[in-house]
């Protein structure tokens, strides 16, 4: 799916590493507290996946694209703009569609998208791109609970040890769907809590605080901040307890 923040480009570096701390230390549950467009819990290995996110639109079209078939092919600008502002005379799944496929940069309703195909003359119909990407894409979502809310209503799932992966909203950029208030400390702390119960948790980020150590990076272009395609450098971090030893380089706690 297209999605603002996606880890699709770089999903064959991130994955690996990820599915090396699932195989490693004998995980049974992963869970993305920030599942976004689902392209890198769509390609995890792992008896059970559990994918989190407070945008309840984009949860509930992940929901129905995993169960029902996409039968709506294109949607027009006037389409776009009723369900932009009548969005409770929608299905939230419908909303979901129009607001990430029909939109400028998959951003939350973020401009009906416009363009032209390579040739500069053939008009593009990014809404058709968009819905047979989620169409391709449904199949992998089959074996996933998706579930709407806040990032620690993941202590519900984590009865034992997990992986957690979380792709958060990127300090002082470009919000997925426009929620500039997004407490970091609080997800720190969370994360600090998470390792100390026994769970691994990765972070994708450009910083992080000290505790954080980075175990891959890689400059990339991105969309993500004032200035744009602009090349940044994209982290991934392990936050690790300090009472244990560290991982050796395939992934595995000790």
């Amino acid at each position: 799916m297209k999605y603002v923040g996606s880890k699709n480009k770089l999903r064959k570096e991130l994955i690996p590493i990820i599915q090396s701390y699932i195989y490693n230390n004998n995980i049974n549950i992963y869970i993305e507290p920030f599942v976004g467009g689902a392209n890198v819990i769509d390609k995890i290995k792992c008896n059970h996946k559990i994918g989190i996110d407070s945008h309840k639109y984009l949860i509930a079209l992940l929901i129905h694209v995993r169960n029902n078939k996409l039968i709506i092919r294109t949607i027009t600008e006037e389409q776009y703009r009723d369900v932009r502002l009548n969005k409770e005379n929608y299905n939230d799944w419908l909303v979901g569609l129009v607001g990430f496929c029909a939109t400028y940069g998959a951003k939350w309703f973020g401009g009906y998208a416009r363009g032209f195909k390579a040739d500069k003359i053939t008009p593009r119909n990014h809404s058709n791109e968009s819905i047979r990407n989620l169409e391709k894409q449904s199949p992998d979502l089959k074996d996933i609970n998706f579930i709407c809310g806040d990032f620690e209503i993941g202590d519900e799932y984590t009865y034992s040890k997990s992986v957690i992966y979380c792709d958060i909203p990127y300090k002082n950029t470009t919000k997925y769907s426009g929620n500039n208030s997004f407490d970091y400390d609080r997800f720190y702390n969370w994360c600090r809590r998470k390792v100390k119960q026994g769970h691994i948790v990765l972070v994708s980020e450009y910083n992080m605080p000290d505790d954080f150590k980075c175990i891959w990076s890689k400059e990339h272009e991105t969309t993500l901040q004032t200035i744009k395609h602009s090349k940044r450098v994209e982290k991934l971090f392990i936050l690790e307890r300090k009472e244990e030893s560290k991982g050796d380089k395939n992934g595995k706690i000790n």
